[in-house]
C-alpha cells in the first residue's frame, strides 16, 4: 500500500471518509440534516485544506472552526461526535495508505479534533452565560 502523495491522493481520501460520515448513524444528521452540507463544494474545500496541510499547498483560505461553530449554535455539541469523526478518518487512511504521509494526517486530524473541540466547548459555554444572563 503506497502512501499519500498527491492531492489525488487527498481527494480519494476525502471523498472515502466523507462516503462514510454521509451514511454514519450519529454524523449523517448532524451533516446532512442540520448543517445541510452542500456535499461537491464542501469536499473540494476539504481536499484544499488536506492539501494545504499535507501538501504544504498554501490554497486553503479560509476559517475551520467557523462552520463547526454554526453548527454547534443549532445542537448540542457531544464528545462522541469528534470521537467518531476521528474513527472514521482514522478508518479511511489506514484502508488507503501506509506511510509518514498518512500518519500524519491522522496526527492532524487528532489535533484539528482538540483545538475543535476546546474551541466549540469555550463558545458553546459562553453562549450558556449570555442566554443566562438574558433570561433573567
Amino acid at each position: 500500500m503506497a502512501d499519500i502523495a498527491n492531492r489525488g491522493d487527498i481527494r480519494r481520501l476525502v471523498h472515502t471518509f466523507y462516503g462514510r460520515v454521509r451514511q454514519d448513524s450519529e454524523l449523517a444528521p448532524l451533516f446532512n440534516d442540520v448543517a445541510q452540507v452542500n456535499w461537491q463544494p464542501h469536499l473540494n474545500v476539504m481536499t484544499t485544506f488536506w492539501s494545504a496541510l499535507l501538501l504544504r499547498s498554501g490554497r486553503y483560505r479560509r476559517n475551520a472552526l467557523a462552520p463547526h461553530l454554526r453548527l454547534y449554535g443549532l445542537v448540542a455539541y457531544r464528545t462522541s461526535h469528534m470521537q467518531r469523526w476521528l474513527t472514521l478518518f482514522d478508518l479511511s487512511v489506514d484502508e488507503r495508505f501506509q506511510g509518514p504521509l498518512a500518519e500524519k494526517a491522522k496526527h492532524w486530524a487528532r489535533g484539528i479534533a482538540r483545538n475543535m473541540e476546546i474551541q466549540i466547548t469555550k463558545a458553546t459555554a459562553s453562549q450558556e452565560v449570555c442566554n443566562d444572563r438574558t433570561n433573567r
